[in-house]
Parts: C-alpha cells; sequence; structure tokens
C-alpha cells in the first residue's frame, strides 16, 4: 500500500464521514421539530454508519504506520468519520427508530396532556365500544382520561365507536352522553369502516392536530402525535371526515334507552 491509496481512501471516508454527519444533523433537526414519525431513513442511517464505522477501522489497520507517523490530517478524517457514524447511529435508535410505546398507565397522561393543550370548540375521538374509560360505571368516574375530558369544558365532543350490543355497553353509553351534554355520537357503518385506530383529533391554534395510538400487544400502545401538513395526518383527518358522514346517527329513542338504563336507582 502506498500514500496514494491512503489519500485515496481518505477522501473517500471524508465523504462518508461528511455524509453521516449531516445525516446526523438532519435526524437532530426532526426531532427538536417535534416529528416523530418512523420512515425509511433509519435503516438507511444504519447501514451508511455501519459501513463507514468498519470502513474507518480497516483503513486505520492496514495503514497503522503511515497514520502513526503520526499523519494528522489521515488521523482527523478517521475521528470525524467514526464519531459522526456513532453520532448518526444513536439518534437514529433514540429518535427514529424507537416505537413510543406506553403502557395503558404511561398512555394517560400523554393523551391527556394533547387534549389540555387544545381549541375548546371541538374534540374528535375515535374509538371503539368506549370501555378504554372503564368497563363499569364506577371505573369510568375514577378514569385519568375521563376526568381530564370532563375538566375540559370542550364545547363539543365528537365520538366515532361501535354500536353497543349489551346493556352493560349501553348503561355506558348513558353515562357519556349524559356528563357530556353537547357530545355527539355515532356508529362507524358499515362496521368494516372501523380501522381499529384509536385516538384523537382536536385543533390548536386552528390547526388540526392528531394523536393515533393503537395496541401492539397485550397492555402496550404505540403512539404518534400527527398535523395535517404530514401525509399521515393529512390522510387520518380525511377519512375522519369521510368516516363521520357515513357513520350511523343513534335515534333519539335509543339515546333514551342509554339513558335510562344509566339513570342512578335514586332518581
Amino acid at each position: 500500500m502506498n500514500d496514494t491509496s491512503l489519500d485515496n481512501l481518505l477522501k473517500i471516508l471524508l465523504a462518508g464521514g461528511s455524509l453521516t454527519a449531516g445525516a446526523f444533523l438532519t435526524a437532530l433537526r426532526a426531532k427538536l421539530a417535534n416529528t416523530k414519525k418512523k420512515n425509511w431513513l433509519h435503516i438507511s442511517f444504519y447501514i451508511l454508519a455501519t459501513v463507514i464505522i468498519i470502513a474507518s477501522i480497516i483503513t486505520g489497520f492496514v495503514f497503522r504506520s503511515e497514520i502513526a507517523k503520526p499523519n494528522w490530517y489521515a488521523i482527523a478524517v478517521l475521528t470525524i468519520a467514526i464519531i459522526s457514524s456513532v453520532l448518526l447511529l444513536w439518534v437514529t435508535r433514540k429518535f427514529l427508530a424507537g416505537k413510543h410505546q406506553y403502557t395503558i398507565e404511561e398512555l394517560n397522561p400523554v393523551v391527556n396532556a394533547f387534549s389540555k393543550n387544545a381549541d375548546k370548540g371541538n374534540i374528535k375521538l375515535l374509538a371503539g365500544n368506549l370501555d378504554f374509560f372503564g368497563k363499569s360505571l364506577s371505573e369510568i368516574d375514577c378514569h385519568p382520561q375521563y376526568i381530564c375530558l370532563k375538566g375540559e369544558d370542550f364545547r363539543q365532543i365528537q365520538i366515532l365507536c361501535t354500536e353497543p350490543v349489551t346493556n352493560e355497553d349501553r348503561m355506558r353509553y348513558g353515562k357519556i352522553i349524559t356528563d357530556f351534554e353537547t357530545v355527539q355520537l355515532r356508529y362507524y357503518r358499515p362496521s368494516s369502516a372501523d380501522l381499529k385506530v384509536r385516538g384523537r383529533i382536536k385543533t390548536l391554534n386552528n390547526v388540526a392536530r392528531l394523536l393515533i395510538y393503537n395496541k401492539v400487544t397485550p397492555g402496550r400502545y404505540e403512539a404518534l402525535e400527527l398535523n395535517t401538513a404530514e401525509t399521515d395526518g393529512a390522510l387520518y383527518s380525511h377519512l375522519w371526515g369521510l368516516i363521520w358522514e357515513i357513520a350511523k346517527e343513534p335515534t333519539p329513542t335509543e339515546l333514551a334507552e342509554y339513558r335510562h338504563l344509566y339513570r342512578p336507582k335514586d332518581q
């Protein structure tokens, strides 16, 4: 091996180090801008950073005698290439490839913080049979999300949910429409319109924002905050509008039945 070969390799490593440094700064900027969306970039970043680290180590070993003179230019290039690649691996693992998973206890404050920081005109809920507040009436009154929602005094609450099947479901629905006088319920129609995605849509400074979460494994949920400037955020917001328009609205008779089933015995 000669100095020309080393110089050529150093140029390649310097270019690679510059790429990983640039990618690191891009990922960091995305984090600072609150972009938590996972995407294909994390795979590319892993491959790029790993290749640069391996190439730097091999170059240092093969040309150790020339570098040890010392060749400060070579030392600087190798150091930059390795450090920037390690930083890229770290920021990718921590911020881009993370799944943002929560237990239900960890998810409650995330949902509540999202709901509190909102314009109070309207909030929309994507739900199932509404048992996430608790199955029994006593559980509902103690549930952190329910307590928070009551305290925020939204002028309108729109809930997409499944049609109640059991009397327990109807009692739960009755409590919700009694406690929230301005709530609007609509049922997925057809049933396949329920995409099994759960979450909330709010407005903040008149801009729609979404918190989407779904069950990954029993007891663990993946949550992602989006806005309509992002492709997924715009898609979910558009789907909400379409599903809401074709959803079934409960009749006054059905609503009266739910309230009757819920009404405490002493009333």
